[in-house]
């Protein structure tokens, strides 16, 4: 959720500042030499392909970026102020980044906000989930934009082989869902005689106890990238327990969501061979929690496994092709539980570069293979300028009532201009 602000106000004063700063530069010369303004501006607008054929997207965006390089000590901020006429709650400012960096022979330290990236998987989240996901609007936005930053420190061992990452969260920062008046937030419809009540979620208090750690080690090898990693962490998303009371023929559920312990062991390889890179990456969750299939039992608590393959494939003359496999392993299953024992996927993402690079023709698509549903991402993207790019494209979801399914009547067209500086 972004802090509610003056939005007009603060998008005048950040212009003023660039302007400032582009005059204090001439002035004070070598004395800014360290120092860097950039970012970029962008609006988007959407329309549904479905009655009554509405704006699911509609917002306007500027990120201003300013890093300063001292050698050994690097800065970063960055801030995004954004005006949203479909989804309120996203209008304001927001700091997005503001980290420092140490750098000395051998290691480095990073404390601050941050984005930090785990796996080797594209548009897929096996071992990268350090930063929690904001599915605002639902799985429509690019990864980038859906990885939300923690306060974190971040130590490296910088080896010559080996990289050695250790990392310290103290403070939870859950995974964001859409809700309220939110076109995303799609509900499940109830009969008339069950009524639910929805407690705010328990999260973990801030202490030394409640942090989140992690490890990660990666050999960088001749031909072979290869790295394993523990990661001691909340659950971004909470488990919805419940309690149910009966009164005559009336179902009354009282909803009391917590954020549980996880304990996620990960791997994860690629290798380069010819035109392509073979990539795979697996995942074992201790301690997750499962939803069940009827609304009076709770959740269940099962491991799980989940393991990704895949190929990324340049063939020349502009192509690039991303293939992926997918599995997830409830072990020890329960046949009241939600979701199968084992479930698959498939991605394939398919680029094709026209008009001396100057245009891109994409398409991403996710199948789920269980539930026989699909969502589809092609994408246009025009280089007017160096600058200046003019996107089009859509999100098409097909299926019943599954993670895609549930979306098909919000499938929509957009288009987006960004300009960069």
């Amino acid at each position: 959720m972004r802090r509610s602000a003056g939005l007009l106000f603060m998008v005048v004063l950040l212009i003023g500042g660039f302007t400032t700063w582009a005059m204090a530069g001439e002035m004070l010369g070598p004395w800014l030499e360290p120092f860097s303004l950039s970012g970029w501006a962008e609006a988007i607008q959407s329309m549904r392909t479905h009655r009554p054929n509405d704006a699911l997207t509609s917002r306007a965006r500027l990120r201003l970026e300013m890093s300063a390089d001292f050698d050994a000590i690097y800065g970063f901020v960055s801030t995004d102020a954004e005006k949203n006429w479909q989804i309120d709650d996203e209008t304001g400012v927001d700091l997005q980044e503001a980290w420092l960096e140490y750098t000395a022979a051998g290691w480095d330290l990073r404390m601050g906000r941050q984005i930090i990236i785990w796996g080797k998987a594209d548009g897929v989240q096996i071992t990268d989930i350090v930063s929690p996901p904001d599915y605002t609007e639902s799985i429509t936005r690019d990864l980038d934009e859906i990885r939300m930053p923690v306060d974190a420190a971040k130590f490296r061992l910088l080896g010559d082989v080996v990289v050695t990452e250790l990392i310290w969260i103290p403070v939870f920062e859950p995974a964001v869902q859409p809700e309220g008046d939110n076109p995303w937030a799609v509900e499940t419809t109830l009969p008339e005689n069950v009524h639910v009540t929805m407690a705010d979620p328990i999260e973990p208090d801030t202490s030394l106890e409640n942090s989140e750690i992690g490890l990660k080690a990666a050999a960088y090898l001749s031909g072979l990238d290869a790295a394993a990693s523990v990661f001691y962490t909340w659950d971004d998303n909470p488990a919805y327990h419940r309690t149910l009371r009966i009164e005559g023929d009336d179902f009354f559920v009282d909803y009391a969501p917590q954020h549980h312990r996880l304990t996620v062991l990960g791997l994860e390889f690629s290798r380069p061979w010819s035109d392509y890179v073979f990539r795979g990456e697996a995942a074992y969750y201790i301690g997750k929690y499962h939803e069940t299939d009827t609304i009076a039992l709770d959740p269940m608590q099962k491991d799980l496994f989940k393991w990704l393959v895949g190929v990324d494939w340049t063939p020349g003359n502009d192509w690039s092709v991303i293939a992926q496999f997918i599995v997830s392993h409830i072990i020890d299953h329960d046949a009241r539980l939600a979701d199968e024992a084992h479930e698959s996927s498939v991605t394939l993402n398919v680029s094709k570069d026209l008009l001396h690079q100057t245009l891109t023709l994409s398409n991403m698509l996710y199948y789920d293979l269980n539930e026989n549903e699909i969502y589809i991402r092609p994408k246009a993207d025009y280089a007017v300028t160096d600058a200046f790019h003019f996107l089009m494209g859509a999100d098409i979801f097909c299926g019943d009532d599954g993670d895609f399914g549930r979306y098909r009547n919000n499938s929509q067209v957009w288009v987006k201009a960004k300009y960069s500086f």
